[in-house]
């Protein structure tokens, strides 16, 4: 894990070069804003990627699935949402911010979090918008299908955020094919790499803190 160059003196962007294991992630970033809470750590960004993982958000009925698909756990976690993958080529990104310095608007701060996304994919020269009552980013694939790119969970406890947000860039999508990702029915969900664009995980993280700069979540 190595800092980044900071982009502000109340936040540290964290970045880790190893896949994490998700209940290690999410050990770190629970101390983590606990830390925050108490005034012991600045605001974090954390970005990252998980080993192979379904996770389960808050709308989910756990007794609708086993405890593994195709051999890879499941996890129910306390984030919002339903069902979705991580894994290797996915970019993760834990928010650990205060939102009573912004407003105190969870709908307000999704959004800036969509938006966040948004902008990030547009300096990499992809087209994504929102969707009215779907959650997340998406974007059309190169048959013109409308599909699914960027997810976001979020959690607020005692005014700071944790989870956050995940786009996938070069990562394996037939994982998604086990689930009905997110809990929309009919819509299928795509990456950077199959809009053909060669594009790195290093680009993405470049242009996404190029984007937080000036946003409402800085």
């Amino acid at each position: 894990m190595k800092n980044l160059k900071p982009l502000s003196s109340e936040i540290n962007f964290i970045k880790s070069s190893k896949t994490i294991n998700y209940l290690d992630g999410l050990s770190f970033m629970e101390k983590k804003v606990n830390q925050i809470i108490h005034n012991e750590s600045k605001e974090t960004i954390w970005l990252l990627e998980h080993n192979p993982v379904y996770t389960l958000g808050t709308s989910s009925k756990i007794q609708d699935y086993n405890s593994t698909i195709n051999n890879i756990p499941i996890i129910k976690t306390n984030r919002g949402g339903k069902i979705t993958w991580h894994g290797p080529g996915q970019r993760i990104i834990y928010i650990m911010l205060d939102i009573k310095k912004r407003d105190n608007d969870i709908r307000k701060f999704v959004f800036s979090i969509e938006e966040w996304i948004i902008k990030t994919l547009s300096v990499c020269n992809i087209n994504a918008e929102r969707r009215k009552g779907r959650i997340g980013v998406w974007v059309e694939d190169r048959d013109g299908m409308e599909k699914k790119i960027g997810s976001l969970g979020i959690r607020v406890r005692k005014g700071i955020t944790f989870h956050g947000l995940s786009l996938n860039v070069d990562c394996n999508l037939d994982h998604f094919s086990k689930i009905n990702p997110c809990g929309l029915k009919g819509f299928g969900v795509t990456s950077v790499k199959s809009l053909n664009k060669k594009i790195s995980m290093d680009d993405i993280d470049n242009a996404f803190i190029k984007s937080f700069k000036g946003s409402i979540l800085s």
